[in-house]
Parts: structure tokens; C-alpha cells; sequence
């Protein structure tokens, strides 16, 4: 048996007893407002102890509070400080492709009058009304018109009411507040840790379209950037699913956004990023949109705009060199042998005479 299938047979098992399925409920932000300089909205995600503590010893630790504590993922008692958002500079990652920004949504709202808003509860009462009445149960009456002429009124007998009880249900699960985390990211992280699936977005910088079209089908995948993806599976170490996003986004590099990447800030934080997207740029280095526009970015390394800008020329330019002169490379890296060093020899002073009968005093 699979780790994912018996995974699901324990959830199943639990679901089967009438076990509360939800354990933990993680919030996140999942909105930007530029103008304020915040992430907003707080939404709540809720997952499982057993598929989070299988899957991720991160969340194995986090949940049993045995691993080192970490800043960004804390224990959250529902209060309202949170309800205004947190300050960009504390989310850390300000250019979250996953976080919708405020101003786009507002755009994107639709108009009044459109049939979607008739959809959402544009409802008159009179059809309110025809949608209560067909959750009444009509009970037919039996009897024929000929009894119901002839037999006398029966006087009715009064039922008494049974009183069900219903046993007090006590739902006893963690809440979390996740700080550094888009509700987009974290909501395909648990979709992953359930299913193995996972299905990302195309990049910002290469002006597509991105797939936001969610549907209630639980077969469905929910997309998410790759790059907020590595962030987050670089956290919580699902090497996996972080070479996943790795590669997401290296098949999503090109002529055209290369160095708008590479100068990113996410691209600042992790060398092999780094180191990848200088050996896509070699590839194009050729190519006109290259050619064009790497004098504006050596110009912002030169004025020191870009925090990784000497890390940027140091790859580059031993990148160029494995590939047009190995050997001198090799030669300039093999370490410089060193004459030995001879032993010196201790001598010693000239002896001094003791006269005899002179005590020695220790020191």
C-alpha cells in the first residue's frame, strides 16, 4: 500500500467513527493594497495533523512544537489585530505574484445588472417564498370522498413532540497565522500534500494571461506562481515539490523576460535561482531583446540598485569563461602548490655556570 493511499483510508476511517477531520486551521493573508503598503484580507485554510505531519516533517515539528520555532508561521488566537493587514516590509516578500492586488480587483468587479449578479442572490421575494414551499412535506390525505361523507369526525389525537438531543459537538483545532504566505500559495500546498498535484501559473513577466479560474470540482487543480511556490516549499523542505517549481520556471524563461527576472528581488535570495537564470541568459545573449536592454541593468548594478549586481557579473562571467575557456579556468582555480616549510631548529643559550652551594630558588 502507498503512503497516499493509506493516508486516505485513515482520513476515510475517521470520516466512517464521525472524527472531526479538521485539526488545524492555518490563516493567511491574500490580498495587496499598493497604496497602503499592506497585505490584506485574511482568509483561513483547514487541513488534517495526519496528512500535514506525514507528508512534511516541517509541519510534523511545527505541530508538536519540537522543532526550532518559526517566525513566520505562529499560533493565532482570532483576535482582530490582524484584520487591517500587516506591512509589506513584514510579509518579506513584497512582489508575491499569489497575493491579488486591490486596484486589479476593483477593475475586474462586475458591473451592476449583469446577469452573474442575478446568480449571486438578485432573488424577489415571491421566489423566495416558491423555494420555502418546496421544503414543506405535503401529506396526501387517504381517505375516500365516501368516508370522509359518512364516518364521523374522528377528534384528532395529540402526538407529543419526541425531543431530540443533540450531543454537544466540542471542535478543538490550532489556529495559526501564516505571515510570509499567500492564501493562493498555501491553499495548492495542501492540494499537494492530499493529492501530489500541483499546477502553476505563468509568470508575470510573460505577460499571459494567468489561470484564476477556480471551480468548486475537488478534482481540479488550483494554480499558483512557481516562484511563490519555491519560496514556500524551500520552507517547509519538500525538496520535490520545490525542484518542481524549479524547473516551472526555468521552462517559463526566455529572450523576452530574462532580465527582468534576474533582476527580481525573489531572484536575489536564492543562488541556484541565481545561477540558473545567468545560464538562460548566456543562452540568449544574442538575441536582440538582450542586446537591447543589458546596458540598463549593468547600469542599475553599477549604481548599486540591485543587491545581488556583483553576484550577477561574478557568475556571468565565470559561466562565460567554463564555456569558452575551460582550461584556463581550471588552471586559474587549482590551487597554488607551496614549498615546504623546514622545521627550525630550537637552540639553545649559552650555559651558566652555578657555584656550588647556591640555592636555586623556584619561581
Amino acid at each position: 500500500m502507498s503512503n497516499h493511499q493509506a493516508l486516505v483510508e485513515a482520513l476515510l476511517m475517521k470520516s466512517i467513527l464521525g472524527q472531526e477531520l479538521v485539526d488545524t486551521k492555518f490563516h493567511i493573508f491574500s490580498g495587496r493594497s499598493a497604496h497602503l503598503r499592506k497585505v490584506i484580507r485574511l482568509q483561513d485554510l483547514s487541513a488534517n495533523d495526519i496528512v500535514l505531519t506525514a507528508r512534511s516533517v516541517f509541519f510534523a515539528e511545527l505541530l508538536s512544537r519540537t522543532g526550532s520555532p518559526d517566525a513566520t508561521f505562529v499560533d493565532f488566537d482570532g483576535g482582530s489585530e490582524f484584520e487591517d493587514g500587516i506591512a509589506l516590509d513584514d510579509y518579506g516578500y513584497t512582489s508575491d505574484s499569489d497575493l491579488e492586488d486591490e486596484e486589479e480587483e476593483k477593475a475586474s468587479q462586475t458591473p451592476p445588472g449583469d446577469v452573474s449578479s442575478v446568480l449571486k442572490g438578485n432573488i424577489s421575494e415571491s421566489d423566495e417564498s416558491d423555494e420555502d414551499d418546496d421544503d414543506l412535506l405535503v401529506v396526501a390525505d387517504t381517505r375516500s370522498e365516501s368516508d370522509a361523507l359518512t364516518s364521523p369526525p374522528q377528534a384528532e389525537t395529540p402526538i407529543a413532540p419526541i425531543p431530540v438531543q443533540h450531543k454537544p459537538q466540542t471542535v478543538n483545532y490550532r489556529n495559526i497565522l501564516v505571515r510570509d504566505t499567500a492564501f493562493r500559495t498555501l491553499k495548492a500546498l495542501l492540494l499537494y500534500l492530499y493529492t501530489d498535484k500541483i499546477s502553476f501559473s505563468p509568470l508575470k513577466s510573460q505577460g499571459l494571461p494567468r489561470t484564476d479560474v477556480e471551480t468548486p470540482n475537488p478534482s481540479t487543480s488550483w494554480p499558483c506562481s512557481p516562484k511563490s511556490m519555491y519560496c514556500l516549499a524551500s520552507k517547509v523542505r519538500l525538496d520535490s515539490l520545490r525542484d518542481q517549481a524549479f524547473y516551472a520556471i526555468r521552462s517559463s524563461l526566455d529572450a523576452k523576460n530574462i532580465l527582468h527576472e534576474l533582476s527580481s528581488s525573489f531572484t536575489s535570495k536564492y543562488p541556484a535561482i541565481l545561477q540558473m537564470n545567468v545560464e538562460i541568459l548566456l543562452q540568449h545573449i544574442a538575441s536582440v531583446p538582450v542586446i537591447q536592454n543589458i546596458p540598463a541593468l549593468l547600469g542599475r548594478i553599477t549604481d548599486s540598485q540591485l543587491p545581488h549586481g556583483a553576484d550577477i557579473i561574478i557568475s556571468l562571467y565565470q559561466k562565460f569563461l567554463l564555456q569558452h575557456h575551460p582550461q584556463a579556468l581550471a588552471l586559474a582555480q587549482a590551487p597554488i602548490a607551496q614549498a615546504p616549510i623546514e622545521p627550525q631548529k630550537i637552540t639553545s643559550g649559552p650555559k651558566k655556570k652555578v657555584k656550588k652551594g647556591t640555592k636555586l630558588r623556584l619561581v
